[in-house]
């Protein structure tokens, strides 16, 4: 599950915070494409709608209390990118021109208490998954064959005797590799995501 990083949402408040937003955007960067892309928008038209977040961040998080007994970061964050995305297709943009239009008060306080629909959260949580996924693959210390055997099980979801037969392995390894790499990218998420 992902979990706040608190320290991280308290640094980007202060005015010396270029390294905490660099942090902050790398962090989210791919996932707020990836889910713009999931729901439907173009490669440019997506990242727009993170120019767009982030701009809105840059202004709004430096004042921001946050209060987990009124919701997750991770929802009030989600808010922001889809509104953005459907701010995209209720313009009817065919092309990345997206307004620079910024969040109101009112916005911003219906953001916070919103709640998701939930297939809204279930992109989000594949963007994020699918992001992790991603680093993990490209660890050095994870060699080629292994990562196809747990892309076969896990990702593809094959069954474990078709993966054991294909790599000539016992079903006991499959389990073991799915294990070990299922934890890393716990980890990933863990240490990238604010709740």
């Amino acid at each position: 599950m992902i979990t706040t990083n608190e320290s991280l949402l308290e640094r980007v408040q202060r005015l010396d915070a270029h390294e905490a937003w660099k942090e902050f955007y790398d962090n989210y960067w791919a996932a707020i494409i990836r889910y713009g892309r999931k729901l439907g928008l173009s490669q440019t038209q997506a990242e727009d709608v993170l120019q767009e977040t982030m701009v809105d961040l840059m202004r709004i998080l430096p004042k921001f209390e946050y209060d987990r007994s009124r919701g997750r970061f991770r929802n009030f964050l989600l808010t922001i990118v889809h509104r953005k995305a459907m701010g995209v297709f209720r313009r009817g943009l065919k092309n990345s021109n997206v307004p620079w239009d910024s969040a109101s008060p009112m916005e911003i306080e219906e953001a916070k208490q919103s709640s998701l629909r939930e297939d809204q959260m279930q992109l989000w949580r594949e963007s994020i998954y699918e992001e992790a996924l991603l680093e993990v693959s490209k660890c050095s210390d994870i060699d080629q064959r292994t990562w196809a055997v747990f892309e076969a099980y896990v990702v593809k979801k094959r069954p474990v005797s078709e993966v054991a037969e294909g790599f000539g392995m016992k079903p006991n390894a499959i389990y073991q590799i799915k294990n070990r790499l299922c934890q890393r990218i716990r980890r990933q998420l863990n240490w990238k995501n604010l709740d």
